[in-house]
């Protein structure tokens, strides 16, 4: 029997740019080898589950047989997390399985080790007695370090669901909300909900040198905030992976910038007794998924 496989990049050891590189060769290997594999590719990491022979990737790292099983648990239990116990990464090990299921021809192990591990996120979460929080309020409060945001502008550049987080982390702090989106319209529509504003993303550009805030959540790059050279610009976090906010900008921002791979360092105390829960259930239920793969040799 081939043993399982798992070959993984995360923000403590690549950066975001090469874990995006890591993630289209992933997304390559498995279009060329259906049913064979399946990718989770998150803010934080770019990772590749199968069985039989792995591609070579030289950034990322290996683990196998049971190891490989345990780590995927540690992810969907949230214990790899930026915030220990979030539940972003359990939503996303969920849409990876969703995603690969797509092809009836899914290796059954690989559909099996996914159920498992969301199994074992939600059983770790089901006691959880605190709030872990989410990548947008982590930003939103560093922002909040940074910048007085109650009763001012914070423009949030992005439509999507992560975008939405932001808005809503914003408006909870007492900021008054502008969405900027490559679609104006989309950008309306969202900004109706936190009774702000909606504009397109070279508007936003123009407009970020007068805000509180900047946060942002995007696919692609915002070229357009290049533009704003010559303004001063004001506190921006980008929880965009790759960043979105250019190289440029994020040069003259000196401390007033925070990147995804920034939040990848744990700060303040950690959750012990819902760790301590977590890893029982992964010790669990990696014993569980391997008993039922010798059973199906």
């Amino acid at each position: 029997m081939s043993e399982l496989w798992a070959l993984t990049a995360s923000a403590d050891r690549v950066d975001s740019a090469s874990r995006q590189a890591l993630a289209e060769v992933m997304t390559e290997w498995i279009a060329r080898q259906i049913g064979a594999g399946v990718a989770l590719v998150t803010c934080h990491r770019a990772e590749l589950y199968g069985f039989g022979a792995p591609p070579e990737l030289a950034e990322a790292r290996t683990a196998s047989g049971e190891a490989a099983v345990a780590h995927l648990l540690r992810v969907a239990c949230g214990l790899e997390s930026v915030i220990v116990g979030e539940d972003e990464v359990l939503h996303q090990v969920r849409q990876a399985l969703g995603n690969a299921s797509r092809d009836t021809r899914l290796d059954r192990r690989l559909h099996r080790l996914f159920e498992v591990a969301i199994a074992a996120g939600r059983q770790a979460r089901s006691r959880r007695t605190e709030s872990s929080g989410n990548l947008a309020q982590k930003a939103v409060h560093w922002l909040r370090g940074k910048s007085e945001i109650a009763g001012r502008t914070v423009l949030v550049a992005g439509a999507g669901r992560m975008g939405s987080a932001l808005a809503h982390s914003a408006e909870l702090a007492g900021a008054d909300i502008v969405i900027a989106s490559r679609d104006a319209r989309k950008a309306s529509r969202l900004a109706r909900v936190y009774r702000g504003s909606g504009i397109d993303l070279s508007d936003g550009a123009r407009l970020a040198p007068s805000v509180a805030a900047v946060a942002v959540a995007l696919a692609g790059p915002w070229s357009d905030l290049e533009r704003a050279e010559g303004h001063e610009l004001p506190p921006i976090a980008d929880i965009s992976a790759p960043q979105a906010v250019p190289d440029t900008v994020r040069r003259r921002l000196n401390g007033s910038f925070l990147g995804i791979d920034d939040l990848y360092r744990r700060r303040g105390p950690l959750p012990g007794a819902y760790i301590r829960e977590a890893e029982r259930v992964v010790v669990l239920r990696t014993a569980e998924y391997m008993m039922w793969l010798e059973r199906t040799a």
